[in-house]
């Protein structure tokens, strides 16, 4: 089993990174030739490593951080009695009550479109 089969956001391609297709034609031949030798090099380079190696190197690594656009206010008109209980439920968990809402909007729209993509 290649290294490449264990790590999931790998794709793998059973023949080859840079196999003849219809985008792969637009390339000039030269540069087609040029990424094929690479693409050689880095299979070759690759697949010398090995698990603790690369188990090594994702150690080292610094996680790759998107930056969100700051975070919107936004106003709820809420029952009393519901909100009562969320700050109770919030204060058990030891969060405040408007992050443990967030959370809890955030699980569910990841839950819909869930949902939708099954569709």
């Amino acid at each position: 089993m290649a290294l490449r089969d264990g790590i999931p956001h790998v794709e793998h391609h059973p023949k080859g990174l840079f196999q003849e297709d219809k985008e792969m034609s637009r390339i000039p031949e030269k540069t087609r030739k040029a990424l094929k030798q690479e693409a050689v090099q880095w299979e070759r380079e690759i697949s010398r490593e090995t698990s603790e190696q690369i188990q090594g190197l994702l150690n080292d690594a610094e996680p790759f951080q998107v930056p969100r656009p700051p975070r919107q206010p936004v106003s709820l008109r809420m029952d009393p009695f519901d909100l009562s209980m969320i700050k109770r439920l919030a204060r058990k968990k030891g969060v405040p009550h408007t992050q443990l809402m967030a959370i809890w909007l955030r699980e569910r729209v990841e839950k819909e479109k869930r949902l939708d993509a099954s569709k």
